[in-house]
């Protein structure tokens, strides 16, 4: 009888297979401690270095996509999701990592062993990316606790790898693919709407950031982003209304310092 892995691990990826090792060595690391997971990698681009970085750290348990259509984290999240076969599912950017020892400690968690939705703590590393390698500048852990609250429908509060979702509460829902920022935050306020995670004391997930001009994010234009981002967030309040009125002012606020006056009732 096949035996179901307790976590789906959902890693997207797009031509960085330097960054992917760092992913997949942090996730196959887990296994020290606590096996019963699911690697699933999607590929929206034909990559060599992708393909030999997944042959050595991908075993016959995982899953390796390299899907058709348009490039973005969306379809391939989609994708991933539809083939997740874990009780939970996990979302880990390519160019992020996981701390030792964070599955053991989220299988024990007694809100995930009661199949609540979860949030944990993070680290925040600064990195340049340099075409040898990506080199840290600082670490800064982070304590998130009550930091997720009914304001995260004005703006998000927490990074999409310091979650873990039961998969039925994800049941239905999937990311916009259309969206051309934040596609996150709108796939976390729809699993809100039905319940929101609640805290587990844990060190999770290593987010890597990078800030200057090293980055290798996709799109250099700051005006067209700027412009997407406000274009995106009306997009999501109007998909998710504001739970309680004090909210639907301050998205109004929000709009208003990027130029755009919109009154309260229409948010």
């Amino acid at each position: 009888m096949y035996n179901r892995p307790f976590f789906s691990v959902i890693v997207p990826t797009h031509k960085r297979p330097i960054l992917l090792r760092r992913a997949l060595q942090s996730i196959r690391s887990q296994a020290s401690t606590f096996t019963s997971f699911e690697i699933m990698v999607v590929s929206d681009v034909i990559d060599a270095g992708t393909d030999a970085v997944c042959a050595e750290l991908l075993t016959g348990a995982d899953v390796y996509v390299r899907r058709n259509g348009a490039a973005g984290p969306s379809e391939s999240r989609n994708v991933a999701l539809s083939l997740a076969q874990g009780q939970y599912v996990l979302f880990l950017d390519d160019d992020d990592a996981w701390h030792p020892g964070c599955l053991e400690q989220l299988h024990a968690q007694p809100s995930v062993r009661q199949g609540d939705p979860v949030y944990f703590n993070c680290s925040v590393v600064t990195e340049r990316r340099l075409p040898e390698g990506p080199q840290p500048l600082s670490e800064v852990q982070l304590d998130l606790v009550g930091r997720l609250t009914d304001e995260v429908y004005v703006k998000n509060q927490v990074h999409m790898s310091c979650f873990a979702f039961p998969r039925h509460l994800l049941e239905g829902i999937e990311f916009d693919p259309f969206m051309r920022a934040y596609e996150d935050w709108d796939f976390l306020l729809s699993i809100f709407d039905r319940q929101m995670p609640v805290h587990v004391p844990l060190l999770g997930s290593r987010v890597f950031e990078v800030v200057d001009e090293t980055s290798d994010r996709r799109g250099s234009s700051q005006k067209a982003n700027d412009f997407n981002v406000v274009l995106d967030y009306i997009y999501v309040y109007r998909r998710h209304g504001a739970p309680r009125e004090a909210l639907s002012q301050k998205r109004a606020e929000l709009l208003r310092g990027c130029g755009i006056s919109v009154g309260p009732d229409m948010l």
